[in-house]
């Protein structure tokens, strides 16, 4: 069950409303008895019991499923017989999205909507705006000219520069770092987070070994409902900016280096280095532990499979895997050939 003391928690909600949120109207109707039955949270399978609402998308949890006590199963119309009979079965396209949205009614995300809440050990530059209905944590500084708009809530020990902007009901959680950066609205930014530092610009010269800092005179431009995980560093462009787009999604401990454009819906996961003006177009995927190269363009929601190297740019739609990145059926060729290779030496080597 969730922990209350972690996370805001709404309802309970009946069977309609659910249906409601989910846009499900033509269930309705089949399970009008169930309607008016109370919900009061989400779980998974094997912790849920009779008031909660879980999901079924894997089939790794069959036997989950199988045993679960949840009242309610959201499930892709295939697998509707699966769910036991003590539960309801709700059909949807994909359940992993709609627990997401149900999810989300039930333990919305904190927003500041009141007054401006800014603790006693936070320190405001005189020129600086902060606007109504924003929260300031022990030991924020927020620097001269910096705008922080309305239902924003910025952790304990950020530092917000001169200058930055951050937009509509923002999160900061603790020890982020923003300088040189415009935010836009609905922006997650999780905890220790760096944006805005001078990229790594440098005219190496392997003679003198006297290089060149080539100064870092761009931005970093996030866009609305972007989230950006801990310990993420996002350098700010050399002239050209760095930029973000709407909806896109960084995970954990990622580099984003200077120059760089991701575009929108794109999810990069955890331990990825992204090199310096590298583009990435709308709706890119890329595993965890990848890398890419500088100066190349992914294509169009091409996705790039965990721990792969790109060292070329790629059209729309690519599939990538492997070092280097190449066609993820010419990867598994090369793998299945090598695998009999291997295989006919060691029974050569056996007789």
């Amino acid at each position: 069950m969730t922990d209350n003391r972690f996370f805001t928690t709404a309802g309970p909600f009946t069977l309609g409303r659910l249906l409601f949120e989910l846009g499900l109207q033509d269930q309705m109707q089949p399970l009008s008895q169930a309607t008016d039955r109370l919900f009061t949270d989400v779980a998974a399978l094997d912790r849920a019991d009779s008031n909660n609402l879980s999901f079924f998308h894997n089939s790794h949890y069959q036997t989950a499923l199988a045993q679960t006590a949840a009242g309610a199963v959201l499930v892709h119309e295939a697998q509707a017989h699966r769910v036991p009979e003590t539960a309801i079965a709700l059909i949807v396209d994909d359940p992993y999205r709609a627990f997401g949205q149900i999810a989300t009614l039930f333990h919305p995300v904190r927003v500041e909507t009141g007054a401006t809440a800014i603790h006693h050990s936070a320190v405001v530059d005189e020129t600086a705006e902060v606007e109504d209905g924003v929260a300031l944590g022990p030991f924020v500084s927020v620097g001269a000219g910096a705008v922080i708009k309305t239902g924003s809530s910025i952790g304990a020990h950020c530092v917000i520069g001169p200058g930055v902007v951050i937009g509509r009901a923002c999160l900061l959680e603790g020890h982020c770092t923003l300088s040189h950066t415009l935010i836009g609205d609905r922006v997650h930014i999780k905890a220790g987070a760096r944006l805005g530092q001078g990229g790594f610009g440098w005219a190496l010269d392997p003679a003198s070994l006297k290089h060149q800092r080539i100064p870092q005179l761009g931005r970093v431009l996030v866009g609305n409902d972007v989230e950006i995980g801990a310990n993420t560093t996002i350098d700010r462009g050399a002239g050209p900016d760095t930029v973000i787009g709407d909806g896109t999604l960084i995970d954990n401990q990622c580099q984003i280096a200077h120059n760089v454009r991701l575009g929108r819906g794109c999810a990069v996961a955890g331990r990825t280095a992204i090199a310096g003006s590298a583009v990435l177009e709308d709706g890119v995927l890329i595993g965890g532990y990848c890398a890419v190269l500088g100066h190349l363009t992914i294509g169009r929601g091409s996705q790039i499979h965990a721990s792969s190297t790109v060292t070329k740019s790629c059209l729309a739609g690519s599939i990538l895997r492997g070092v280097p990145a190449r066609d993820y059926r010419l990867y598994l060729r090369e793998e299945a050939t090598l695998r009999r290779m291997a295989r006919t030496d060691a029974e050569d080597a056996a007789q």
